[in-house]
């Protein structure tokens, strides 16, 4: 049997896969989540470009009706992501909007009308950085954090050219404020107050794009991670 491309992080209602992507010249490990809601639909986020394996298992799961693109960066599988499911609402910041023509926007994550229509979630920007201009996922009913370069760690499993520049930016085995944001954080005490937003939630797992999903003491980590960057949240 073909291996599957979805592992599940949360039992009947949230997977995730991963895929290689080349960014500053090393080879990270990008990842999609899939949310299965409670309306039975799916939400896709940092959508992957859909492949003939991929788009089999969607359908076993359910009817795709979102897409969401967390910030200005992870946006580039959207538009072959829509064209595959057009009847799913695309989300995302006007920012990445601006940097891919291709992209299709239906609401803006920051529209209060979003989550008024997916009610299990909360949508938290992270202020301060607009280098970045991302919103995180929070999921109530697994108390999962969901978020794309809020920040991100590397392991043993990751190609070797990340596991080098992780180890000279200290990224390597701890969970860090990406290498490219750490000098791009024009107002931390902006970022500060949203991180304490974030945190307030109860948050059982992290899921970001470019690290193993962590499920033990992540809210603490992640926390630790902007401490080092100067934001205390």
């Amino acid at each position: 049997m073909p291996a599957s491309v979805l592992s599940s992080v949360v039992a009947d209602t949230i997977w995730e896969m991963n895929r290689p992507v080349w960014f500053s010249g090393v080879r990270l490990r990008a990842r999609t989540t899939v949310i299965r809601l409670e309306d039975g639909g799916l939400l896709i986020h940092s959508p992957a470009p859909p492949t003939v394996a991929l788009t089999e298992e969607l359908r076993a799961l359910g009817a795709v009706r979102w897409l969401v693109v967390p910030n200005c960066f992870h946006h580039l599988g959207t538009p072959a992501a829509s064209a595959q499911y057009p009847e799913a609402k695309v989300v995302a910041p006007a920012s990445a909007a601006g940097r891919n023509p291709a992209l299709r926007v239906d609401v803006d994550i920051r529209d209060p009308g979003f989550v008024d229509q997916v009610s299990e979630l909360d949508a938290l920007p992270l202020a301060g950085v607009p280098f970045l201009d991302e919103t995180v996922l929070y999921h109530r009913p697994t108390r999962t954090l969901l978020g794309a370069d809020l920040a991100l760690s590397a392991c043993a499993r990751d190609h070797w050219t990340w596991r080098w520049a992780a180890r000279i930016t200290g990224c390597y085995g701890r969970l860090r404020v990406p290498p490219d944001v750490r000098k791009k954080l024009p107002d931390k005490p902006a970022t500060a107050r949203s991180l304490q937003a974030i945190l307030a939630r109860p948050i059982e797992r992290l899921v970001i794009a470019h690290a193993d999903v962590i499920d033990h003491g992540a809210g603490d980590q992640l926390a630790e991670a902007w401490r080092i960057e100067g934001v205390e949240a």
